[in-house]
C-alpha cells in the first residue's frame, strides 16, 4: 500500500473539502440571500435529471461536504448496505460481519440508519448512541399522550406483541435510552426499541426526529470486530458498514428520501436483492434510488435467497445478466453481482467460528441459532447427539458455507474494501467534491449572467417561460391521454394472445398423454416399460413399483419441459411487447415535451443564459412476471386378491389329526398394482395452467398501472421541478438587476472572484480523482 502517497492525497482531499465549505458559507452570504431558505428538494427516483434549480442542489451540500471531510480524517470507506423489508438485510450483514449485530425479525427492523464499525480486538458487540437528546424529547411528548390514551383502541392501530408493551412501560416509567450498549442482547433491545418507537409515533401522530439523524455522526454505531477480517492486521483506512432504511420500512413515505440522502453520502453501495421478489415493485424502489447515486460511487449487488432455486430457474450468470441489463439498465457491472444465500453464509460461519473459539457448539436450546444450523447442514432429523461429533459437524458447516456462495463476495468485496478502505474514502471525497464544483458553477453562471442581462429582457424571459410551463401543464394532461388510449390497447393484446398460448399449451399437454406418445417417451428415456392397462378411465398400471416410479419421472420431466417452454415463450413475447411499449411511451413523452424544452433552451440562450434543462429519463420499470412451479404427480396403490390357498403340508396334517383346518385360518394372497391416473395429473396441470395465466394477466395489469403512472408522475414533476427553478433562478436575478448599479456591480465583482474559485476546485478536484484512480488501478494489478 502506498502510504506516504495516501496520506498526501487525504491531505488534499481534506483542503479541498474545507475550501469548498467556505466558498459555499461565501456564496450564501452574497447579497440577495441566494441559498436562505432553500429547502433541500428529495431526489426522485432515477436521478437528479434536468434540475437546475442550483440554489437547491447547492442547499443540500453542506452536510454532504462535512460528512465527507468527517470520512477523510478517519479515512474511512462507508459501505451502505440497502434493501427492501423481507430481502434479508439484517441476516447479509450479520453474514458480512461473522457474528449476530443486528436483530431479526419479521417487521422494519432499520427506521434509523445504523453504521457498523470494524474494530479490530472488539469481540464482543458495543454500540454508542450519543446523540439520544431527540429520542428523549419524543419520549417525553409520547409520555404524556400515554397518560390520556385508550389503549385498547391504540391496540387497533398496532401491533402490541412484548417488545411494544415493554416499550410502552419504559416511556411511561420515564427509562430513557443509554448512550452505550455492550452485548448482542442488550444490542438487539436497544435497536428494537428504536424502530417499535417509529411505529408508535405513527400510530400516536407524534412526528419521529427523523431529521435530526440525517447526519452519520448522530446515528447509532456498534463497533465489533469482524470475523473475516480478523488477523488480516490494520490497514490505513477504515471499514464501516451502513445499516440504511429501505423504502418500504414502517410504511414511512420519508424514508426514500432518507435513503437517497444516506446513499449519496456513502463510499460505496451495496444492494440486498431478494431472489424470489427481484421484478417486485419494492425492489424497483431500491434500483431506482442505488441508480440515483451510481456515477458518483461503486455499485454491488448480493441476491439473496440463492438457495431457493430450482432447476427451472436462472442460474448465476442469467441472474447477473438479468440484473445487470434488464433491471439496473447497466449501472451496475454483472462482475460485480453476488447470488448467495445470506441466512445459510451466517450460520455457517458463526458455526465455524464457535468451533474454532469453544472447540464445540453452544447448547441449542440456549441459543437457537444452533438449532437453525443443525437443521440447514444435517437435515430436519438432526439429533442433539449429532452434535457432539465435532470433525462431522465441521465439515458440515464448512458445506454449507460452500454452497452459501459467499465466499467469492466475502474475498472479492469484504477483503478488497477493507485493503483499500482509504482509498474508497478518497475516490468518495473527489466525486463530491467534483458534484458540488460543477453544481455551484452553473448556479454562479447562471446568477452572473443573469446580472449583465436588463431588467426588461429578464422580464420577457420570466413571461415566455410562464408560457412554456401554461403549455407543459396542456402537454401534460394530452399526453397523459395518449399513454392511457396506448396502455389500454397493449393490455387488450396482451390478454388475446395469453388466451391464444393458453389453448395451444392445453391442446400440447393433451397430446402428450396418449397411449402412443407415453410409450414412445418410455423408449426414447431408455425405459421398455411394460402396463397392463391403459384405456379411457386415464389409468396405467404397472405391476412393479420401480417402473411406476420411473414413468412417472418420465411423464413428470415431458410435462415439466413442455410447459416450461411454453411458458418461458410467453414471458419472452410479454417482455418484448411491454418492452417495445416503454420505448413507445418514452418518445411519446419526448415528443410531447421536446418542443418545450427546445423552446426554452433558445429564449434562455439568446440571453446569454447557459441552461443544462433536460428531459428526465422515463422509468417504467420491468414488466416480466415470475412463473409459479406446479407438477405434482402420485402414484396409487392396490391390493388384489389371488385366491384362497388350501391343501400343502398344512391341510395333510389336518386330516391326520382328523381336525381338518384345525389351527389355520384360511388365508388369502395378495398382489400389489402401482397406478397412475394420468386423467388426475392431466386435471391438475390444466387448472394450473389455467391459473398462471390468469395471475399472469392481474400482474401485468397490476404492474404496468404501478410503473406506467410511477414512471409518468416522476417524469413530469422532474421536467415540472426543473422550469420552476429556471422560473425562480430568473426571478432571483431580476429582483438582483434591480437594485442599484453600484451594488450590481460589487455582486457581479464577487461571482466572479466566486466563480473562479469554485473552477480551481472544480480542476484540482479531477486531478485528485485521477491520482485516486490511478492508485486503484496500481492495486488491482
Amino acid at each position: 500500500m502506498y502510504t506516504q502517497t495516501i496520506f498526501e492525497l487525504s491531505q488534499e482531499a481534506e483542503r479541498l473539502l474545507q475550501l469548498a465549505l467556505r466558498h459555499l458559507d461565501t456564496v450564501n452570504g452574497l447579497p440577495g440571500n441566494m441559498l436562505s431558505g432553500a429547502q433541500a428538494m428529495p431526489d426522485a427516483p432515477g436521478g437528479s435529471h434536468g434540475r437546475h434549480s442550483g440554489s437547491h442542489l447547492l442547499a443540500m451540500q453542506p452536510d454532504t461536504l462535512n460528512n465527507e471531510l468527517r470520512k477523510i480524517t478517519r479515512l474511512e470507506m462507508v459501505l451502505a448496505i440497502v434493501g427492501t423489508m423481507k430481502a434479508g438485510k439484517s441476516t447479509t450483514i450479520n453474514a458480512i460481519v461473522g457474528t449476530e449485530v443486528l436483530p431479526n425479525r419479521n417487521r422494519p427492523m432499520t427506521a434509523l440508519p445504523t453504521l457498523i464499525r470494524h474494530t479490530p480486538g472488539q469481540k464482543e458487540p458495543g454500540l454508542n448512541f450519543i446523540h439520544a437528546k431527540p429520542i428523549e424529547r419524543l419520549m417525553h411528548e409520547l409520555q404524556d399522550k400515554l397518560r390520556r390514551v385508550d389503549r385498547a383502541k391504540l391496540a387497533l392501530k398496532l401491533e402490541m406483541d412484548k417488545d411494544m408493551n415493554a416499550l410502552l412501560e419504559r416511556i411511561i416509567g420515564g427509562v430513557a435510552f443509554e448512550k452505550h450498549y455492550l452485548g448482542a442482547q442488550p444490542i438487539f433491545q436497544c435497536l428494537k426499541s428504536l424502530n417499535d418507537l417509529v411505529r408508535l409515533s405513527r400510530a400516536m401522530d407524534v412526528d419521529f426526529p427523523f431529521a435530526d439523524y440525517a447526519s452519520i455522526e448522530h446515528i447509532p454505531v456498534i463497533e465489533v470486530e469482524f470475523v473475516h477480517l480478523a488477523g488480516l492486521g490494520e490497514n490505513a483506512g477504515q471499514l464501516t458498514l451502513l445499516d440504511t432504511p429501505g423504502p418500504n420500512e414502517a410504511g414511512q413515505p420519508h424514508l426514500q428520501k432518507m435513503l437517497s440522502e444516506q446513499l449519496a453520502r456513502a463510499s460505496a453501495v451495496l444492494a440486498v436483492m431478494d431472489y424470489t421478489q427481484l421484478k417486485s415493485i419494492s425492489d424497483q424502489e431500491v434500483r431506482q434510488a442505488i441508480a440515483a447515486v451510481s456515477k458518483s460511487v461503486p455499485l454491488y449487488a448480493l441476491v439473496n435467497k440463492f438457495d431457493q432455486k430450482d432447476r427451472n430457474s436462472d442460474d448465476e450468470d442469467q441472474v447477473r445478466a438479468m440484473i445487470s441489463g434488464t433491471l439496473m439498465k447497466g449501472f451496475i457491472h454483472p462482475g460485480q453481482i453476488y447470488p448467495v444465500s445470506s441466512m445459510w453464509g451466517y450460520l455457517a460461519n458463526r458455526a465455524r467460528h464457535e468451533l474454532t473459539v469453544h472447540g464445540r457448539l453452544p447448547d441449542p436450546q440456549e441459543q437457537r441459532w444452533v438449532q437453525d444450523f443443525a437443521e440447514a447442514a444435517l437435515g430436519r432429523r438432526w439429533r442433539t447427539a449429532d452434535l457432539a461429533d465435532v470433525p462431522h459437524i465441521r465439515h458440515a458447516a464448512d458445506l454449507l458455507w460452500e454452497d452459501s456462495l459467499f465466499e467469492k463476495p466475502i474475498n472479492m468485496l469484504l477483503h478488497a474494501a477493507h485493503a483499500n478502505a482509504s482509498l474508497f474514502a478518497l475516490r468518495s471525497a473527489s466525486h463530491k467534491l467534483l458534484n458540488y464544483a460543477q453544481s455551484a458553477r452553473d448556479f454562479l453562471e447562471f446568477r452572473l449572467q443573469g446580472l449583465t442581462v436588463a431588467a426588461e429582457q429578464l422580464q420577457d424571459n420570466i413571461a415566455r417561460l410562464e408560457e412554456d410551463m401554461a403549455q407543459f401543464e396542456v402537454r401534460q394532461r394530452v399526453v397523459s391521454e395518449e399513454i392511457s388510449h396506448e396502455v389500454e390497447q397493449a393490455m387488450e393484446a396482451a390478454e388475446s394472445f395469453i388466451a391464444g398460448q393458453q389453448s395451444e399449451i392445453l391442446a400440447l399437454i393433451d397430446s402428450r398423454f396418449s397411449a402412443d406418445n407415453l410409450q414412445m417417451m418410455s423408449l426414447a428415456n431408455g425405459a421398455d416399460l411394460q402396463w397392463s392397462q391403459h384405456d379411457e378411465s386415464g389409468e396405467i398400471v404397472l405391476d412393479d413399483e420401480e417402473q411406476a416410479n420411473r414413468l412417472l419421472g418420465i411423464i413428470r420431466a415431458d410435462c415439466e419441459g413442455t410447459v416450461f417452454a411454453c411458458q418461458q415463450s410467453i414471458i419472452r413475447e410479454l417482455s418484448l411487447r411491454f418492452g417495445q411499449l416503454e420505448t413507445s411511451l418514452s418518445r411519446s413523452l419526448d415528443d410531447a415535451l421536446k418542443p418545450i424544452e427546445s423552446h426554452v433552451k433558445e429564449e434562455l440562450h439568446r440571453a446569454g443564459f447557459r441552461t443544462r434543462i433536460s428531459l428526465p429519463v422515463f422509468q417504467s420499470g420491468s414488466l416480466q412476471i415470475t412463473m409459479p412451479q406446479w407438477f405434482n404427480g402420485t402414484i396409487a396403490t392396490e391390493d388384489l386378491p389371488l385366491g384362497s390357498q388350501r391343501g400343502g403340508m398344512r391341510d395333510s396334517i389336518s386330516r391326520w389329526l382328523n381336525n381338518p383346518g384345525w389351527g389355520w385360518d384360511d388365508y388369502v394372497m395378495t398382489k400389489t398394482r402401482y397406478i397412475i391416473d394420468v386423467n388426475a395429473i392431466k386435471e391438475r396441470i390444466v387448472v394450473s395452467i389455467s391459473t398462471f395465466c390468469s395471475q399472469i394477466l392481474k400482474a401485468l395489469a397490476a404492474q404496468v398501472d404501478v410503473s406506467v403512472t410511477a414512471g409518468m408522475v416522476t417524469f413530469f414533476a422532474e421536467f415540472s421541478q426543473s422550469l420552476s427553478g429556471l422560473q425562480k433562478n430568473l426571478q432571483e436575478s431580476l429582483s438582483l438587476r434591480q437594485q442599484h448599479q453600484s451594488t450590481v456591480n460589487a455582486l457581479c465583482l464577487q461571482l466572479a472572484q466566486c466563480l473562479a474559485t469554485v473552477r480551481w476546485i472544480e480542476e484540482d478536484a479531477r486531478l485528485l480523482r485521477d491520482d485516486i484512480q490511478t492508485l486503484f488501478a496500481a492495486e488491482q494489478r
